[in-house]
């Protein structure tokens, strides 16, 4: 049987890509890919179930991070580096197209939905640069752009496939509606690249790493963030089950604060500490603790032994001028 290989994000679009091909008798295996910078979809597995698709669960590899850093094609808003990001994971479909012997790839892009990367040229430097020319099909928009070989040899009906531009997804609603598609992710697809907090923290941690991992990315994604300085970073749990995950993310050069005789929050210092960041520190976590007006103990773990320090809590003027 035919097969194509499709990107699954599990938002409308990509679904309706996957129908527009299971439709014509191929057989879709989907790639639903994962990373610490979007959550898991949980529509994935129920079209792939309602629909007979077959889907693979992909973790992005590390390497996935390099794009992040250094983008060939730069940002968009923020710190998403969509055209790299998406180059990277069709190059990762391509090497699945090759192992389960799919004769494609297709997407569920939409020409001009999106202002960056999915104009003309970047579709079809999306498409050069993925080594996936002649073999990239967008069928949703495919009556828009130049036959693909699955096209052209017959494999794929196109006049079958569509012709959307643009940000209205007035035809794809209709569609949904039409072939009974009820479970689908919003389009913004909560990518944490997209999101101008979250990448205020990402610009910091590369500030201070010329190399970072998917487990420091993780760190970002809790708590509250402070510079203390340009070289220390302080982050701070907002409930009992943050402040267990900061603590397990305590390693070698860290400094860790603990409250002492009043309950408050875990606060994890990581860098190289100025004169005075420490102390500062303490009395920033010393704000957030149960017992107000007055001085309170923290406890510090570092690589040089525990020791306490008497502080009193930051106002929230100060503390805001340290806020990332």
């Amino acid at each position: 049987m035919r097969k194509a290989v499709g990107l699954f994000s599990g938002g409308l679009d990509s679904t309706l890509a996957a129908l527009l091909v299971a439709r014509q008798g191929i057989k879709v295996v989907g790639v639903h890919f994962l990373s610490p910078f979007w959550k898991k979809s949980t529509h994935v597995l129920k079209n792939a179930l309602k629909f007979g698709f077959e889907v693979l669960e992909v973790e992005l590899p590390e390497e996935y991070l390099e794009i992040v850093r250094n983008p060939v094609y730069g940002y968009g808003k923020n710190c998403n580096p969509c055209i790299d990001c998406k180059i990277f994971m069709l190059r990762e479909a391509r090497k699945i197209m090759e192992k389960v012997g799919a004769s494609f790839v297709f997407t569920g892009e939409v020409v001009g939905q999106r202002p960056k990367s999915q104009l003309f040229w970047s579709l079809r430097v999306i498409e050069r640069d993925s080594g996936l020319e002649g073999l990239l099909l967008r069928p949703l928009s495919a009556k828009l752009l130049p036959p693909t070989i699955p096209e052209r040899e017959g494999l794929v009906d196109r006049e079958k496939l569509l012709d959307i531009y643009g940000r209205s997804r007035k035809v794809q609603f209709k569609l949904a509606e039409e072939w009974g598609v009820e479970d689908f992710s919003s389009p913004a697809g909560g990518c944490l690249l997209t999101d101008a907090v979250f990448c205020a923290r990402l610009r910091r941690l590369m500030q201070e790493k010329t190399f970072f991992s998917f487990q420091d990315v993780e760190l970002l994604k809790l708590g509250r963030h402070f510079a203390m300085s340009d070289t220390f970073r302080l982050v701070v749990g907002r409930n009992q089950k943050e402040n267990q995950r900061i603590m397990s993310f305590y390693e070698e050069g860290d400094f860790l604060f603990l409250p002492r005789g009043s309950k408050g929050p875990v606060g994890l210092g990581r860098g190289e500490p100025k004169s005075g960041d420490v102390q500062q520190a303490a009395a920033l976590v010393a704000r957030y603790c149960d017992q107000k007006g007055k001085a309170l103990r923290i406890n510090v773990l570092s690589d040089e032994g525990e020791f306490s320090l008497r502080v009193s809590a930051l106002s929230d003027e100060v503390i805001a001028t340290y806020r990332i």
